[in-house]
């Protein structure tokens, strides 16, 4: 009989406080209990600060200071965290009500996982879904067309994270892609065919600033992006038609997996295990 580990979750903050008490909810509603849950902000002036203090009751713990950027939020988090499987949750997105259960039994069923990843819903500002975006397994090559895991979705051990050497504060846009390139090297990860988080598209995400090139933090991320992208596989990025062949064929993995004979049963094993407590019992924890 396994004993239900310490799943601590990061949620790094700056000045989101229109979001982070539902993001607060989303972890404190998760249908398993042990998790701890740490807020790093980075001295938010919007009245994040009053909502956490709100809603410390529902927290492991919480800082606000002056800090270097998200990076240096989430490494701080981390190095104050005591649980073996870890992830961080951006102060507007969300998890998925049985997300952490869920992690957790594929990590219990196979000891070798070192990351587990799933799918996305993204929303808007008003918590209205956009859009969908299903991941197929993780195949080799998949990091080097810069095919990258929905961050809010995935979770991965403290033994690999520290092995991979943890987040670099020195990155200001793509720690994740990078510490996913670092944990692909020391670790098997694993795709799991469930919507574990929602992905908030509102126009402060950086994703979304990024989508105008002529801006000066767009170009400062593409300079990043490449700059990373050599150091993992010696080359840029792919260029637009590369990348877009190359999401053709992600897309065609996701829907020939997803009619296999294997992905429907898995997803019917995944259902059972993503059971509901009553309301009353995950507040009274």
């Amino acid at each position: 009989m396994h004993s239900d580990p310490l799943v601590s979750i990061i949620t790094p903050s700056f000045n989101q406080g229109r979001f982070l008490e539902e993001t607060l909810l989303s972890v404190a509603r998760q249908n398993y209990a042990p998790i701890e849950h740490i807020v790093v902000d980075g001295g938010s002036t919007d009245g994040s600060v009053e909502i956490l203090r709100k809603n410390e009751h529902l927290l492991a713990g919480w800082v606000s200071e002056p800090d270097k950027g998200q990076s240096d939020a989430i490494r701080k988090g981390f190095s104050m965290a005591k649980g073996s499987i870890l992830a961080w949750l951006n102060s507007d997105d969300l998890l998925a009500p049985s997300a952490v259960r869920i992690a957790v039994d594929y990590f219990q069923r196979d000891p070798s996982l070192g990351v587990v990843y799933g799918d996305r819903l993204h929303i808007d500002a008003r918590g209205n879904v956009v859009g969908v975006r299903r991941c197929p397994e993780y195949y080799p090559g998949m990091l080097s067309r810069h095919k990258t895991l929905p961050q809010e979705t995935t979770f991965f051990r403290r033994s690999v994270y520290e092995e991979a050497g943890g987040i670099d504060v020195s990155l200001h846009y793509v720690m994740d892609f990078d510490l996913w390139c670092r944990l692909a090297k020391v670790t098997r990860f694993r795709h799991i065919p469930a919507f574990m988080g929602y992905f908030r598209e509102q126009p402060d995400a950086k994703s979304i600033v990024f989508h105008d090139t002529a801006t000066d933090l767009a170009q400062r991320f593409e300079k990043e992006k490449q700059e990373i992208h050599r150091r993992h596989f010696g080359s840029n990025p792919p260029g637009p038609w590369s990348s877009l062949w190359f999401s053709l064929l992600h897309k065609a993995r996701v829907a020939w997996q997803r009619r296999s004979i294997g992905h429907r049963r898995e997803v019917a094993r995944i259902a059972k295990v993503a059971c509901f407590e009553p309301e009353e019992k995950i507040m009274e924890r």
